[in-house]
């Protein structure tokens, strides 16, 4: 034999070898891979029926040995050709490995603290997360990530090397063969039976489409279904949906409201008209009043921008609090520390707008029973198109209070369309205030008038969230996105674009503010899946829902 051919063998002996110590060497990354994959599981709600569960262990053990599987054909092996060194391969393998590794690591964390996977938009939420928690978390999170880098490197070297010494010892083993059959059995029989559960709307299946990274698509219907918001059985039905208020289950408060009460003496008088007209807007510009530069948006429907009003509560849960009579969480301290609650109607007020509807505690008193003493109270006062006259009246008694005037609803306009209705120049009402200036605003909701006012009165554990969905307008907030919920439809602005979605899962994304139809866009996965989490921030939850 030639001194070429020999070396020829020689060569393909040694690509032979590094291309079986790279096997095992991604045998050993499968292994890590599968227990870090654990966390996902852990952290997912578990599935109601044997097949789901079945099919959540056959898609871990197929998911994860494939992704390891494909950074070796991509990226390692292909080396193995090129450069055929084992200590140069080695350490190139460890530090591919390392990068993967920790990114896995840290998307396994991410998710089980946010339900969703690492991204640009992620990245920018936790980053925000952390800093609203300690000064500096960004530096904390940075040098965690090497210094978990570092320890992951080492890992891998360590594996690197075992198996490049240990070889001939791994060869004669006979696992490889039945792992590598049983592993790629897994991965097309999670698929093939995916197939089926997306074709038949099983919905045990297609709930788990966002659990494991680099995953199926998720759709907005998944999504949707996985929180509740529509009815799986309807859907299947191929039937137009409500929303599935029936079957909420109430968690309001969402804790125990431990409040303190600030010292704060001024009256708080907040009118509200049923309807934005052009006329009333004409008279409060002659009043004292000032227009803040709050782009507040009121519901297309004043009986849902009552119930906004009053609970600081989307839409969605009306029914449940109307039909169990729960009264506003925030009653209770105000009561316990003597602030007054007053509400006040009109005689042109209909009846069909009671307060009454959703609890016993309220007691509409007549408008012509409101005087102006300014001891700690709020008073509320509704009003329609026919009790503008009155307005400077009211407002003459209410000149030491601290006044907000908005609308429930914009104005009716009989020439919009489906979903036209939505956009931000059809849903924004002025907002006007009186000794009580309020800082520019880029969107802001029904829901935050009442936290705004007790923002100068109580102060609570956990600040607003325990028991409602708006904020305080007092301070400047970048608030993107927006969720609302104008039943049956889910309505998310954000910076850029509108997604407007209904109960059966089909949605549509807008331009904003031109409105102008995206076609073929969808809303970005964790933008959806903050949306539905805060939409069902007050609904009980599985301990261990994701």
């Amino acid at each position: 034999m030639g001194k070429d051919q020999r070396g020829k063998y020689q060569r393909r002996d040694k690509i032979a070898r590094l291309i079986s110590w790279g096997h095992w060497f991604t045998f050993a990354n499968i292994i890590l891979c599968l227990f870090v994959g654990l966390l996902y599981v852990e952290a997912s709600s578990e599935s109601p029926t044997a097949i789901g569960t079945l099919y959540m262990l056959v898609s871990w053990l197929g998911h994860f040995a494939f992704l390891p599987f494909v950074f070796f054909i991509i990226l390692i092996f292909p080396f193995c050709l090129i450069i055929p060194y084992s200590k140069v391969l080695r350490g190139l393998a460890a530090l591919v490995a390392s990068f993967g590794l920790i990114a896995l690591i840290a998307d396994a964390l991410f998710f089980r603290q946010y339900g969703y996977h690492l991204n640009t938009y992620s990245l920018a939420q936790m980053t925000k997360d952390a800093e609203a928690v300690f000064t500096g978390a960004s530096f904390v999170i940075i040098s965690a990530v090497l210094l978990g880098f570092l320890l992951i490197v080492g890992i891998e070297l360590l594996l690197a090397n075992l198996a490049w010494k240990r070889l001939n010892e791994l060869q004669r083993k006979k696992i490889g063969a039945p792992a590598t059959a049983v592993f790629v059995l897994c991965f097309f029989v999670s698929h093939s039976v995916h197939v089926w559960a997306d074709a038949s709307l099983y919905t045990p299946i297609t709930q788990q489409d966002d659990m494991f990274p680099l995953s199926y698509p998720t759709t907005a219907k998944t999504l949707m279904a996985k929180h509740g918001v529509i009815d799986v059985e309807s859907y299947q039905a191929r039937q137009q949906m409500l929303m599935a208020t029936d079957k909420i289950k109430l968690k309001y408060p969402k804790q125990p409201l431990l409040c303190s009460k600030k010292d704060f003496e001024q009256t708080a008088t907040i009118i509200l008209f049923e309807e934005y007209t052009q006329d009333i807007s004409a008279v409060l510009a002659t009043t004292s009043l000032q227009e803040t530069e709050v782009s507040m948006l009121a519901h297309p429907k004043r009986e849902g921008g009552l119930f906004q009003f009053l609970y600081g509560l989307p839409d969605f849960y009306q029914d449940t609090i109307e039909r169990q009579k729960v009264a506003p969480a925030y009653l209770k301290p105000l009561n316990d520390f003597n602030i007054e609650m007053n509400w006040y109607t009109s005689d042109s007020w209909q009846e069909s707008l009671s307060l009454s509807q959703f609890a016993n505690e309220f007691e509409p008193q007549s408008l012509n029973s409101f005087n102006g003493r300014n001891n700690q109270r709020i008073n509320v006062i509704l009003l329609t198109a026919d009790d503008t006259k009155q307005l400077t009246h009211i407002l003459e008694k209410a000149k030491q209070h601290q006044v907000l005037v908005s609308y429930l609803s914009p104005e009716n306009k009989t020439e919009l369309l489906g979903k036209e209705q939505f956009a931000l120049e059809n849903m924004t009402v002025p907002l006007w205030q009186l000794n009580m200036p309020l800082p520019k605003q880029p969107i802001a909701g029904l829901m935050d008038i009442i936290p705004t006012v007790l923002d100068d009165r109580i102060s609570c554990a956990g600040s607003f969230n325990n028991y409602t969905n708006g904020e305080s307008l007092r301070e400047q907030k970048d608030r993107w996105p927006l969720i609302e919920t104008y039943s049956p439809y889910i309505v998310i602005y954000d910076k850029t674009e509108i997604t407007i979605l209904d109960n059966s899962g089909q949605f549509n994304v807008y331009s904003s503010p031109e409105f102008v139809l995206k076609k073929g866009d969808e809303p970005p996965v964790p933008v959806l899946i903050d949306a539905l989490k805060d939409l069902k921030r007050f609904t009980e939850t599985p301990d261990k829902a994701n």
